[in-house]
């Protein structure tokens, strides 16, 4: 064992205190290198709409919220949050209901807390029935689009969800 003459000797790189300063630097540089991969190896994925990229901008395409308020359409979304029924209810001009809807809980936070659901017609009316996995919880986007994505209707729902039907009407982009 060393005395404290004989650490005094030593020169500034052999002294014990060095350690003591150097382990916040190396703990700050690890940790900034870890936080530097993982934001950059990770995607946020939280957009889902239409957008696509241009130079250095990005450009939101309304084709599918025109056709939505070219044909009037309107819907009528009921949620049992206690059983996980869905049931919609589909108005406008159509020629022919398509046959499955698909409808999408978008969370605005992250892409995995997000829902997609299919809603199967019933006998050829304009009604379609489904079913949640899980309680819808937190503010959400709700899209519905056609089996063939020809048209979108949105909207947005804010908690608490003591209202359990939704109206959603095709509005002019």
């Amino acid at each position: 064992m060393k005395t404290e003459q004989e650490y005094a000797l030593d020169p500034w790189y052999k002294q014990p205190w060095l350690l003591l300063a150097m382990i916040p630097l190396v703990a700050t540089v690890i940790a900034g290198t870890t936080f530097l991969v993982v934001s950059i190896v990770s995607s946020d994925g939280i957009v889902k709409d239409d957008y696509y990229r241009e130079a250095r901008g990005y450009i939101s395409d309304p084709t599918k919220l025109q056709a939505a308020y070219d044909k009037k359409i309107t819907a009528e979304l009921s949620v049992d949050n206690l059983t996980g029924d869905l049931s919609l209810r589909l108005g406008g001009k159509f020629a022919d209901y398509p046959s499955v809807i698909t409808l999408d809980f978008v969370s605005p936070t992250h892409q995995k807390y997000d829902l997609s659901i299919a809603l199967r017609q019933v006998a050829g009316q304009p009604f379609y029935l489904g079913s949640l996995a899980a309680p819808i919880n937190g503010k959400r986007y709700i899209m519905i689009n056609p089996g063939d994505a020809s048209w979108r209707l949105r909207s947005e729902i804010n908690p608490p969800f003591e209202q359990r039907k939704f109206s959603l009407r095709a509005e002019k982009p």
